[in-house]
């Protein structure tokens, strides 16, 4: 198979199913693989030599801007150019999400996998889309090739890759520590801090949005009263599961990330931002409250305020009134129930938080069921959208026509 052709860079790869989530394994040149990726704004890295001396070693977390230890390169960049260089190590990343932290919902700018049978995928990268994939593990690895000279051959090597199309950059942090747990020293209390695992032991006034993203996936998933009860998975594959596994009411299947991304748009333009903001030492007990408000994001004001309860039961609302009017009128199989659709709806509640005053009487379940009556039976025969950007945009274009919006 061509490494590339006129758009993209075509590689075969091979699918790999686990509990958190799906992931592709595939090989790529050093150089295209630098030119196309990038490195965490904050992370878990070794401790440098101007520590004391009884503090060497292990990991912990410096900042919010990655910093490489040079000495490190050099010395990879020269086994590199040895006769025994090896790297049979994957390289692990986690495409589709921008440096800001957001979904990236332009279909021509995604990574994307195409079934060719017999256990074997093409995987494709948009020559155009050379931002959108971040380093989990292996930065030294990978960036030591920038330290041999331009000439040398080595920088086209082979280097083994594993890529997560659709993980959210909560759980970043969290395949590195657990991919390092048992070689090295880590503090995985720090990676799920840092990256929206300390649900249980931070104050929720230091929440970042991912964090409290992720807490409110989780809680949608768990609470037997939500519309997305045991119907949120770790897959993006949400038609295999569409056969294989509903929730009590037939509904629908998502991703994780369709959900926390969801939810972040409500409350946050930029969400690395915010949370480097929250984490900083001077706003330790400012948290949320030192960051600034949006007009046009009226969730956020609520979030700033640490009202989660309030956040949590309007998307609760707004989905139990799509369930009982516009996913009870879908044909089967309609794409209003799966990713593309959950991602119009989520746009349209942004729309709906901007158009009508934030009350419980504007976004309790009855007055929103009113509402959405009129979006009933948009796609009663199953056919009427696809599964794509092009789709999310009709699909969102259709509801707030039927709106009135």
């Amino acid at each position: 198979m061509s490494i590339l052709d006129k758009r993209s860079i075509i590689r075969p790869a091979i699918r790999i199913e686990q509990p958190l989530g799906t992931f592709f394994a595939f090989s790529l040149r050093a150089d295209l693989l630098n030119e196309i990726t990038y490195s965490l704004p904050a992370e878990i890295r070794g401790r440098l030599d101007e520590e004391q001396a009884d503090s060497k070693g292990g990991y912990s977390i410096f900042g919010s801007q990655r910093v490489e230890k040079k000495t490190r390169l050099q010395e990879i960049a020269s086994f590199i150019q040895t006769t025994d260089a090896t790297f049979p190590n994957a390289i692990i990343l986690a495409a589709n999400y921008s440096k800001d932290g957001l979904y990236v919902e332009d279909e021509s700018q995604q990574w994307k996998v195409e079934d060719r049978g017999e256990g074997f995928w093409a995987l494709s990268i948009p020559l155009d889309a050379l931002s959108h994939a971040s380093i989990i593990d292996g930065q030294h690895r990978l960036h030591a090739f920038q330290h041999l000279p331009k000439s040398a051959p080595q920088r086209e090597m082979e280097l083994l890759c594993v890529v997560f199309l659709e993980l959210p950059t909560p759980f970043h942090a969290y395949v590195f520590a657990t991919i390092n747990f048992n070689q090295k020293k880590v503090d995985r209390g720090l990676a799920y801090e840092l990256f929206g695992f300390d649900v249980d032991e931070r104050p929720v006034s230091l929440w970042s949005p991912e964090t409290l993203a992720v807490y409110l996936t989780r809680l949608l998933n768990t609470d037997a009263t939500s519309p997305f009860y045991e119907s949120i998975f770790s897959t993006a594959d949400t038609t295999a599961l569409l056969a294989t596994k509903k929730d009590a009411r037939g509904s629908v299947g998502v991703s994780v990330a369709t959900i926390v991304d969801g939810i972040l748009r409500l409350i946050s333009k930029n969400p690395q931002e915010d949370r480097n903001t929250v984490r900083k030492s001077d706003n330790k007990n400012l948290g949320r409250k030192a960051l600034a408000g949006y007009s046009d994001l009226p969730l956020r004001t609520l979030y700033l305020e640490g009202n989660d309860k309030g956040i949590y039961e309007i998307v609760c609302n707004f989905f139990h009134a799509v369930t009982s009017t516009i996913w009870k009128g879908a044909g089967e199989g309609s794409y209003l129930r799966k990713t593309v659709g959950v991602q119009a709806l989520f746009d349209v509640l942004r729309i709906l938080t901007m158009r009508r005053p934030i009350s419980a009487g504007n976004f309790s379940i009855e007055a929103l069921t009113r509402l959405l009556e009129s979006c009933a039976g948009m796609d009663l025969n199953g056919d009427k959208y696809q599964a794509s950007g092009i789709g999310r945009s009709e699909i969102r274009r259709d509801l707030v026509n039927a709106l009135g919006l």
